[in-house]
């Protein structure tokens, strides 16, 4: 199976976020605890870690940058962090892995994502096509309509999915940042 590191089973961004929540579950951890678990890890299926060491510490930094942002990590002692409640509960419901899909339900990820990326240039934004279009509008009026992201109807790996889920967080942003008494805001 082709992955995140060219042909190595079983690691890719979600497995590397999965494996820091776990590390961090058991208390306070760090990048060097999450490594050693990703080496056992490919230890099981006979790859070298050693060999793939840089690319690891360099997802193994935007892991925990990723799920700090998103508010499943806090910040501990010495480098170390700590499980949130909010991240127990993503490690509850995503046993098989924790990527970004997941980590878009919470704002301070998308502000997060938003913050890194800057603003797009006009040229370098891609013109939704028709159907991605229309589903970004579905999703948009499926939030307004009382559904929740998980009621996407588009096939996970689609173009469609992604424009719904875009449209749907796009209105939840718009709802959380209207004041109070504007209009009544949702949870997802």
């Amino acid at each position: 199976m082709t992955t995140d590191i060219g042909d190595v089973p079983l690691l890719n961004m979600a497995s590397v976020m999965l494996t820091a929540l776990k590390a961090a579950s058991a208390g306070e951890a760090g990048p060097a605890d999450c490594l050693a678990r990703l080496a056992r890890n490919l230890a099981r299926v006979h790859e070298d870690a050693a060999a793939l060491r840089p690319r690891l510490e360099s997802m193994v930094e935007e892991g925990f940058a990723e799920l700090l942002a998103a508010g499943l990590l806090a910040e501990g002692t010495g480098g170390r962090f700590r499980l949130t409640p909010r991240g127990r509960t993503v490690l509850e419901q995503h046993p098989l892995g924790v990527d970004e899909s997941v980590l878009a339900e919470f704002r301070e990820f998308r502000d997060f994502v938003r913050r890194v990326s800057g603003p797009a240039e006009p040229s370098e934004v891609p013109a939704l096509d028709a159907a991605e279009n229309q589903a970004y509008l579905e999703g948009y009026g499926a939030y307004g309509a009382g559904r929740r992201a998980a009621e996407n109807p588009h096939p996970a790996d689609t173009a469609e999915h992604v424009a719904w889920d875009a449209g749907w967080f796009e209105a939840l942003d718009e709802a959380l940042e209207r004041p109070p008494g504007g209009g009544a805001a949702r949870g997802g």
